[in-house]
């Protein structure tokens, strides 16, 4: 039998308050707990000339956090777990929201370089990094604390000219570039301009230009600096079906002593990815990295020793959703020095995502 409507209204007019109350704490609540995801990544590495076991490993768990902080800044970390037990702090930065054309980045933060060195590990293209990322600025890029403004220019295309500085680092495994001088007047400092065009409504071109340079714990002058360029075709009707990206960068550190400059180390990648369809993606690249290290080019104790090095791969990723993805990957490469003249090897990558996970750098 239906109910009078005044029993009705009677009844949603003593439920609202409640509801509302609800709703507003709700709303509270979610406004004051940051956005979390978290990714997990494993792989599997089958190479004759490493002497380490063939199978599976844990590689790096890594959790997101961001959330506003007021209406001036938005606060982002990157919290990583490596699968050796360490924890490493990646990223945590603040980013103003609230100046016109400007962007200042505040606190630990992944340097603005190149285009490789934008990418966490797990948005990496191919399983390894290119050669001459370990051996110029790191092998994810350059990371360090400091603080960098990013001006979006008024040209008629996307021009954005993106300027930092940072805290003096030594060398070490993730700094190979050494900045460490004690100076007070060491004040290592980065230079970007990115430029994008659009070549026709499906397909973009895009430059970029990066600069580094401070001074080194020899109290020399070193620098990085490198350039870039990137097609990419995304078609109109079919954008989450079909596209690719064809891709080039090159990379060159140098040290500066008595009105000299050596190049210590330099080299670069060029790389094609074709999407086959919703789920599988394919990819090919080449590269070559000059005077540098990389871990099958060995003497007969087994200490690295720099080299020219070759190496080619190509790759196939199932990737079901934008959470997930498997990878299985080839590579073949030449070094010119060492005991090992060939590295051949076949390696597989999954990784999981869950919970919020910002888009990557385009």
């Amino acid at each position: 039998m239906p109910r009078p409507f005044a029993v009705v209204l009677i009844g949603a007019l003593v439920c609202a308050p409640a509801l509302a109350t609800a709703q507003t704490k709700s709303m509270f609540s979610n406004l004051a707990n940051p956005s979390i995801g978290m990714n997990a990544l494993f792989s599997g590495q089958f190479a004759r000339n490493l002497n380490q076991p063939y199978g599976l490993q844990f590689d790096e768990a890594e959790i997101s956090l961001i959330s506003v902080v007021d209406p001036y800044w938005t606060f982002v970390s990157n919290i990583v777990f490596v699968g050796d037990g360490s924890v490493d702090p990646e990223e945590a930065w603040v980013r103003s929201t609230n100046i016109p054309s400007l962007q200042i980045k505040l606190g630990k933060i992944r340097g603005t370089f190149g285009k490789h060195g934008l990418l966490h590990t797990h948005a990496f293209p191919f399983i390894q990094a290119p050669i001459v990322m370990s051996n110029t600025i790191g092998e994810e890029g350059f990371k360090d604390a400091g603080l960098e403004a990013s001006w979006l220019t008024p040209l008629p295309w996307f021009s954005e000219l993106t300027g930092g500085i940072y805290q003096a680092v030594g060398p070490d495994d993730e700094h190979p570039l050494d900045l460490g001088s004690t100076r007070h007047d060491n004040v290592p400092y980065l230079g970007h301009f990115k430029n994008q065009f659009d070549l026709s409504g499906e397909t973009t071109l895009e430059l970029g230009q990066s600069y580094l340079q401070g001074r080194g714990t020899d109290g020399h002058r070193h620098d990085a600096w490198g350039a870039d360029v990137t097609v990419r075709n995304v078609p109109a009707t079919s954008s989450n079906r079909h596209g690719w990206i064809l891709q080039s960068e090159y990379l060159r550190k140098d040290s500066h002593a008595g009105g000299s400059t050596l190049r210590e180390q330099d080299g670069g990648y060029a790389s094609f990815q074709y999407r086959l369809s919703q789920i599988w993606w394919a990819g090919i690249r080449g590269e070559q990295a000059r005077k540098s290290f990389t871990d099958f080019v060995v003497d007969d104790a087994g200490d690295p020793v720099a080299a020219k090095v070759n190496r080619a791969s190509v790759n196939i990723a199932w990737m079901p959703s934008e959470f997930s993805f498997v990878r299985l990957e080839y590579s073949h490469a030449k070094g010119d020095a060492g005991i090992h003249p060939t590295d051949d090897r076949i390696a597989v990558q999954m990784s999981y995502t869950i919970g919020y996970h910002p888009a990557h750098a385009y």
